[in-house]
């Protein structure tokens, strides 16, 4: 068997590895969507779900940010340190969306899943913004905050990323990538150190 046939044999198995992968998590994403639907209980989580969608978008945090940057001059570099990291989170997200361009989940038969986007780069899947951006805001919040208000921050960030499987938003693994993307976002921010020492504004 000469070198290149086995090259060909190796990437068919690759390929075929992350197929299987792609379908489980197409497979799990839909039984979480239906199971939410079918059921009481995820029919109030769906609702609680619009409400974090709405509140982990960039339409709420960055108009947030600025109207904090221009009242509060006591805190000026955590804040323009925390819009910063807002910026490169839509820097990072929007890039990555726009290498892989995955459909969003298609429940519905609505386009995008019934999900209205601003700009054209949102409206790919991979990865869920949402899950970066609130990632990014409770690792922030450990930079400064203490450990209770720092946990409560990052069940927020669990219960967004949840929830944007459970709306029919995303797959599964597209709000793993999401948080991975917001532990990127946090270690350039920071300069590796994850530390609020390693800040650009001191």
């Amino acid at each position: 068997m000469g070198g290149s046939e086995r090259e060909g044999r190796r990437r068919r198995g690759q390929e075929s590895i992350l197929e299987s992968i792609v379908v489980v998590d197409k497979a799990w994403s839909r039984r979480i969507y239906e199971a939410s639907v079918a059921s009481v209980a995820g029919k109030n989580w769906s609702v609680a779900s619009v409400a974090l969608e709405r509140l982990g978008s960039g339409l709420v945090w960055f108009p947030a940010t600025l109207a904090v940057l221009l009242a509060d001059t006591n805190h000026r570099s955590v804040t323009l340190n925390f819009l910063l990291g807002l910026i490169l989170d839509i820097a990072i997200v929007g890039s990555i969306k726009g290498i892989f361009r995955r459909s969003r989940p298609n429940y519905t038969g609505e386009e995008n899943g019934g999900y209205k986007t601003i700009v054209k780069v949102d409206s790919f899947s991979f990865p869920s913004g949402h899950t970066s951006r609130m990632t990014y805001v409770a690792c922030f919040c450990s930079l400064y905050l203490g450990a209770g208000p720092t946990c409560l921050v990052f069940l927020w960030a669990v219960a967004t990323a949840a929830s944007r499987v459970v709306l029919g938003r995303h797959y599964c693994s597209d709000v793993l990538a999401g948080a991975a993307a917001g532990l990127v976002n946090v270690m350039l921010l920071t300069r590796g150190a994850f530390a609020a020492s390693g800040l650009i504004f001191l």
